[in-house]
């Protein structure tokens, strides 16, 4: 009875597919086995390579649950029963919704052309245990976790012999840059623009010490050496003549304001290491600490960082009312450096500002630069330093130096024409360091 009534479903199904072909066709089309045998397996196929594209697109492929239908014996389930019946159609752009819709497509034909090739149906199967559903009962716990806890201790178990230390942070930032420079002139014996045979060397140190609190406090402080020498073959009191010679120290004590604008108290000093003479005598020309300048005074200071990677930074100190102090430790060179005759140092009053820039252009390519000016209102002197930095390798660069002065405030610079602007420029291979 039961073999009966499931003979008399397959051919209602069968009778409602059969319809719905009629329907959209105009004539009526006849299928033999090994046109249903042909399109199942076209169906297969084309199920497979959707199934591998799918797999392919994720990064741990998993088994497809669905294929077991049509890849296992033939088996009569309920669910491509009742999406014949309830006409739902495969719109869904979710894939595996169109896979299971396809399957039971395939399914629900076989059954109609082929009932001979089903061997089982799914209640068998469910009643052989392979199948089991969700288990929805509602797991109560017994022990509750605050039971548990309530006999356990918070209070921490420290070690009597444990000391503990609190140290301060450290607000100080070391760093610096040391460098020796070569460069070296040769002319022949009939170079008809002049010159002379030429070696010289230059030395170059920095040294930075600053402190920051990151609240509002900041110490700043900079030493550079400058020291060169090169051969002076028309010379003859001498074999070398200095090039860099320069000492200079820097402090700038600030207390932040509004953002990066901070109160500052600029103080800078400068004098010259190596003494100096005039080309085929013994006079000197100068020597450390004649002369030696002195600039203190309050002001406001500015940093700035612009770009997108920020490469181009620096900051201006601005004093309004600074003090200027020009010392001169030798008898014979007091008259030299614009100083009466007879007194060692002269104490002036009036603006002065200084702006230090740093630019990289690129990883290889650095610019600093430093511009210093001090007035009185009654000279000027505008101190304008470049050095571009090639860097080769982490030990080789080339050093490319303009520094322009301008400075009226002695006779000794003076040339009948009024023009007070010096230049000194140098282009150098050698050493670098940075620590």
């Amino acid at each position: 009875m039961r073999s009966l009534v499931i003979f008399f479903f397959v051919l209602g199904v069968f009778t409602r597919i059969e319809a719905q072909e009629n329907a959209v066709k105009d004539t009526e089309v006849k299928v033999d086995t090994f046109s249903v045998v042909s399109s199942y397996f076209q169906k297969l196929q084309r199920l497979v390579e959707q199934r591998d594209s799918m797999c392919a697109t994720t990064i741990a492929p998993a088994p497809n649950a669905y294929f077991y239908q049509i890849l296992s014996a033939p088996t009569l389930y309920s669910s491509p029963l009742h999406q014949m019946m309830s006409n739902t159609e495969s719109v869904y752009m979710d894939k595996q919704l169109q896979t299971l819709y396809s399957i039971n497509q395939m399914l629900a034909k076989l059954y109609a052309r082929n009932p001979e090739l089903v061997q089982q149906t799914e209640e068998n199967i469910k009643s052989q245990g392979q199948f089991r559903d969700d288990i929805n009962e509602k797991i109560n716990a017994k022990d509750k976790l605050s039971e548990k806890v309530g006999e356990a201790t918070l209070s921490p178990t420290i070690d009597e012999n444990i000391q503990v230390v609190t140290r301060r942070p450290n607000f100080w930032k070391f760093s610096g840059n040391t460098s020796l420079q070569f460069s070296q002139s040769h002319f022949s014996a009939n170079w008809h623009k002049g010159g002379e045979d030429n070696f010289a060397g230059n030395f170059y140190l920095t040294l930075n010490a600053n402190y920051n609190n990151q609240r509002k406090f900041k110490w700043n402080n900079t030493f550079e050496l400058q020291m060169g020498a090169q051969t002076a073959p028309s010379d003859n009191n001498r074999t070398f003549r200095p090039t860099a010679n320069k000492i200079k120290y820097t402090t700038n004590i600030g207390y932040k304001a509004y953002k990066s604008l901070d109160y500052s108290m600029l103080v800078v000093m400068e004098t010259q290491p190596l003494p100096n003479y005039y080309a085929n005598t013994d006079n000197l020309q100068s020597k450390f600490f004649s002369p030696m300048t002195l600039s203190v005074g309050p002001g406001l200071a500015y940093s700035f960082q612009w770009g997108k990677k920020k490469r181009f930074t620096g900051n201006l100190n601005v004093a309004f009312v600074a003090y200027h102090l020009k010392y001169v430790g030798k008898d014979e060179l007091v008259t030299k450096h614009g100083l009466p005759e007879g007194k060692h140092a002269s104490h002036t009053f009036g603006p002065s500002a200084t702006l230090n820039t740093t630019y990289k252009i690129c990883n290889q390519v650095t610019w600093t630069s430093k511009i210093d000016w001090r007035s009185n209102y009654h000279y000027t002197r505008i101190d304008w330093y470049n050095q571009i930095n090639f860097t080769v390798t982490k030990l080789i660069s080339a050093m490319l130096i303009v520094n322009p002065i301008l400075d009226d405030s002695s006779l000794k610079y003076r040339n009948e024409n009024g023009k007070y602007i010096m230049l000194n420029e140098n282009l150098s291979i050698g050493l670098n360091y940075s620590f």
